[in-house]
């Protein structure tokens, strides 16, 4: 069996679905055709981008080097996994005499940086028993911030919705990551706060917690 056909019994309407750019879920799991963009004038500043893996990955996807590889790995310059012990990244290039590989865990988000523009097909299945933990500050925590991997089928769309999933009282922040700046969107859902904003299948979100919450996320 080979990694495109981890799902496998996905129609022939996958092939629609993705030339438009979209999701395809089934009883089964989820395909997402996804980009990933290099760096560009207006578009990306940087080539960095967020990724949101399924709970369940394909195959063979466990570390950071099996995704860059999975990705292409002439299109990619580095995966970056958030350390919220310090609020730092871990760099993985793929090259030699670089950092540690490090493993993929379940519920994280990832930064990868790209060379090359390329619509990168995600893989995977949802696991409804995973309860994500949210960490607040302490217990591991520098600042009670963590990289959210957001579910492709999720019923909290909204930076306001996944708050209140969540427990709005449980919740300080959710923050969008920007490509054309490299900076963040802050949503806080209280008075005088800036505008909430759209969760995307795909991305991932910096969540930053009050109080720590194994969180299970609601979903169609």
């Amino acid at each position: 069996m080979t990694k495109r056909t981890y799902i496998g019994v996905l129609t022939v309407a996958l092939a629609v679905v993705l030339a438009a750019g979209g999701l395809l879920a089934s009883n089964m799991g989820f395909k997402l055709n996804y980009p990933l963009q290099a760096l560009q004038a207006g578009v990306s500043l940087s080539g960095t981008n967020t990724l949101a893996l399924p709970d369940n990955r394909q195959a063979g996807v466990n570390a950071a080097s099996s995704l860059m590889n999975d990705i292409g790995l002439a299109n990619v310059t580095n995966v970056q996994k958030f350390l919220e012990s310090n609020d730092g990244l871990q760099v993985y290039t793929g090259r030699k005499g670089a950092g540690p590989d490090f493993p993929l865990a379940t519920g994280e988000g990832y930064f990868v940086k790209m060379s090359t523009t390329v619509n990168y097909i995600v893989v995977g299945s949802h696991d409804p028993s995973f309860a994500n933990p949210l960490n607040a500050l302490g217990g591991g925590s520098n600042s009670g911030t963590n990289f959210f991997s957001y579910p492709y089928h999720s019923t909290a769309t909204t930076a306001s919705a996944l708050m209140n999933d969540i427990g709005l009282a449980n919740v300080t922040n959710v923050q969008k990551f920007l490509k054309t700046t490299d900076g963040l969107q802050v949503y806080t859902g209280r008075k005088g706060a800036g505008p909430d904003f759209a969760l995307i299948p795909g991305e991932a979100y910096f969540v930053k917690m009050s109080t720590t919450v194994n969180y299970v996320p609601s979903h169609y």
